[in-house]
This record gives structure tokens, sequence and C-alpha cells, in this order.
């Protein structure tokens, strides 16, 4: 196995978490679904609803019918099984800071009033992430990295990602710092939010079981040996 380690920033970052209702207050860093994301994003692979995406709309609404109205890019799930995705991630901006980027929103669809969305999103972000994966696959997902298919994004559409420092190693990055997953958290938690990959048997696209607790100069992380985790999940198949 090899390592992709890449860095990533931006001028802000807004990484919804699920169980906020209005998803206005960014968490610090990114989830395993939403780095993912940005991979399979890089590679061309989109969601059946996108823009870019060839559509079997049979297909597609038998899925709407199985209660997945935006289901994740088939091929991205196929590529986090078939490369057994492991991912780490560590903050490196320094200590955080929040501004406010307010905008308006839809109150409700079909009628014309507007709500205004407070948030709050990360200002200068800056992580480094670390994907291992076979030497092949490394490769080629380091070279839709630099030529990415689709834009990048940092989250939201409104948060435009700057991929630099891509390179492949045979070791970790050198320092602590990473990411860890806690059952229950305190600090600069982000959900853990990983892709279901029998997500059209299951009814879930995306599964959070615990945090991602990211240090800061605040709060350092504890040593670990291996930061990596596991990217998706395959869930049990719901009763009929």
């Amino acid at each position: 196995m090899t390592y992709l380690i890449f860095e990533l920033s931006g001028d802000m970052a807004m990484w919804r978490n699920p169980f906020e209702s209005m998803g206005s207050y960014s968490c610090l860093g990114p989830s395993p679904a939403n780095l993912a994301g940005l991979l399979g994003a890089a590679m061309g692979m989109a969601s059946p609803r996108s823009q870019g995406a060839a559509t079997d709309w049979k297909a597609l609404k038998q899925l709407d019918k199985n209660g997945l109205p935006w289901p994740v890019s088939p091929e991205l799930l196929k590529w986090e099984e078939d490369n057994d995705y492991q991912v780490a991630c560590r903050w490196q901006g320094g200590f955080p800071r929040r501004i406010p980027w307010n905008v308006n929103g839809c109150k409700e669809i079909g009628k014309g009033e507007n709500l205004r969305l407070q948030q709050q999103v990360i200002d200068r972000p800056l992580y480094q992430v670390v994907v291992r994966l076979e030497a092949s696959a490394a490769a080629a997902t380091a070279g839709a990295l630099q030529r990415p298919a689709f834009p990048l994004y940092l989250g939201a559409s409104f948060c435009p990602a700057v991929v630099k420092q891509i390179r492949i190693s045979d070791e970790l990055p050198s320092g602590g710092n990473w990411a860890q997953f806690k059952k229950t958290a305190w600090g600069e938690v982000t959900p853990l939010s990983r892709h279901v990959i029998n997500a059209n048997e299951t009814c879930e696209r995306i599964h959070s079981d615990g945090y991602w607790l990211y240090p800061t100069p605040d709060f350092p992380g504890e040593i670990q040996t291996d930061p990596l985790i596991k990217g998706y999940c395959r869930l049990e198949k719901k009763d009929e």
C-alpha cells in the first residue's frame, strides 16, 4: 500500500453538520464522506442527479421511491469499496476562526419567501489529507487531483477548494494531530459521516456513527500509530 498525500485549502469552508437543522455553523474539518465526494468530483464521478451525469432516469425513479432523492455516484461507491477507501485528515490552519457569511435561502419550496441564513464559515482553512491506496490507484487519483474533472469545493459551492502539494509516499507524513474517531467528544468535532455503499438496499445514503475530533493548538490530539479510518460502511438491510 502507498499513501496519497495532499494539502487542501481555500478562502473559506462550510462543512455542514447533518445533525444541525439549519446547517449554518461549519464543522472545523471535512468528514470521510466529504473527502470521498471531493475525490469523486476530481475523478469525474457525478451524482446521478447532477448536471455532469449520464443518468438512467428509470433507475433514478426507483431510488426516489426508496427514499434516496440525491444518491451518491455509483462509480464513487464502487471505487470506495474496491480500493478499501481509508483516509486521515488534520487541521493545519493554526487557531480556528469562523466568520459570518449570510445568504438568502428558500424558506419553503413553491413559495416566494426568503429566509436569511446566518452562517458561520471557517476562515482560511488548511488541511493535510492522506488516502491509503494501491500504487496504481494512488497514481490515478493524484492525476485527477492535478486536473479535476469537476470543480472542487470545501463543503459548499461558494467555497472553492485549492489542492496543492500532491505526492505519493510509502510512509505517513511525520507529526501528529490527526483527526481521531470518538464515540462521544467535545471541542472541534465533525460527525463521522461515511457513504453507505449498499444505499439502494438500506435507503440510507450517509451514515454517522460517532465523531471525528480535530485537534487544534488549544486542544492537541492524542498520538496515533495509525490515524487512517475506513471512509465507507455497509449497513444491514432494513426489514421490509
